[in-house]
């Protein structure tokens, strides 16, 4: 073994010892938990053994792993509790709001085709092309990778104060849609362009919408493969991807870093989410809303500090 492989073993040993009883055991003991769960519920798929794998590397990793295993969890826990909601969404919701958010929408962001209005997400169906198919579908797909990016620029490279909040901010974002979701489920736009605006269709299957088209050019099946095990159809408001892209743009301001970057690509996702059928313009509001509370009671005043508060937490190191 390397002089470099013996101390980070002895370093590891460390740590291990210096662990109690429950922090050692309670990790593996919550995964066969989570894995447990999974199953009497019938539910239980590979990905899912996965996902307690990773986390479990991530915790026993040691103390070097740490920073960057803190920097993932709040993502591991969303997609947790986000394929989770397929257990409860049907029993706990409210009822489904249907024709109401898209009369707000026809209200509010109407647009005149001939003689009748239409809203921005039924007009944009009949006036699609190629190029914008591309890059709309490539930026809903890459919303959370941008955010881990960003997030982990400002968090390891740039090591600003606050900081580490960021991916925190980002589960307490869907937490809180989540429950939204529950108390207020709303109807995307694709949905009424096929069962209208009636009674909801409480089995409608969820689809890729306008984002097929993206699968379509490439022949792939990236889009339908990913929304063909959506957890909520009725999740439409807030709009997450909108959310959680204008999430960074605030933080992008408050750090005054990659604040072009962030408000671009923001602006890209809240019209793909229109372009692509899965949003009315209300709902991107909507999660911009929810983003603006969620960043303004986590905030940290940044104001004038001292040398040793040049950095970000421990979390970010």
């Amino acid at each position: 073994m390397t002089t470099t492989g013996a101390a980070l073993g002895r370093e590891w040993r460390d740590w291990w010892h210096g662990l109690g009883a429950a922090a050692r055991w309670w990790p593996g003991l919550g995964a066969l938990g989570f894995l447990t769960a999974h199953a009497v519920l019938g539910g239980l798929r590979p990905d899912h053994g996965w996902l307690a794998g990773v986390v479990l590397a991530g915790y026993y990793a040691g103390p070097r792993a740490r920073p960057l295993f803190l920097f993932f969890l709040p993502i591991l826990i969303v997609g947790s509790v986000y394929d989770a909601q397929r257990y409860w969404a049907g029993a706990l919701r409210a009822g489904v709001r249907v024709a109401e958010p898209y009369r707000w929408e026809l209200s509010w962001f109407g647009i005149f085709a001939g003689d009748h209005l239409v809203t921005p997400a039924r007009w944009l169906q009949g006036h699609t092309y190629a190029g914008l198919d591309l890059v709309c579908g490539a930026a809903y797909l890459l919303f959370i990778p941008v955010f881990f990016a960003v997030s982990g620029w400002w968090c390891f490279k740039a090591k600003l104060p606050g900081s580490d909040l960021v991916m925190w901010a980002m589960l307490w974002l869907n937490l809180i849609a989540y429950a939204v979701y529950l108390a207020y489920p709303a109807a995307p736009p694709w949905y009424v362009d096929h069962y209208g605006l009636g009674p909801a269709v409480l089995s409608a299957a969820p689809e890729a919408a306008g984002a097929a088209r993206f699968d379509a050019l490439l022949g792939v099946h990236w889009f339908a493969g990913y929304y063909g095990r959506n957890a909520n159809v009725f999740g439409a408001i807030p709009s997450l991807h909108v959310g959680q892209t204008f999430l960074a743009v605030l933080y992008a301001w408050q750090f005054r870093s990659l604040r072009g970057f962030a408000t671009g690509f923001w602006l890209l996702v809240f019209f793909s989410s229109v372009y692509l059928n899965h949003h009315y313009v209300v709902d991107g509001l909507a999660g911009m809303a929810l983003a603006l509370g969620v960043w303004a009671v986590l905030r940290r005043p940044v104001g004038r500090q001292g040398p040793a508060a040049t950095r970000a937490s421990s979390a970010c190191q």
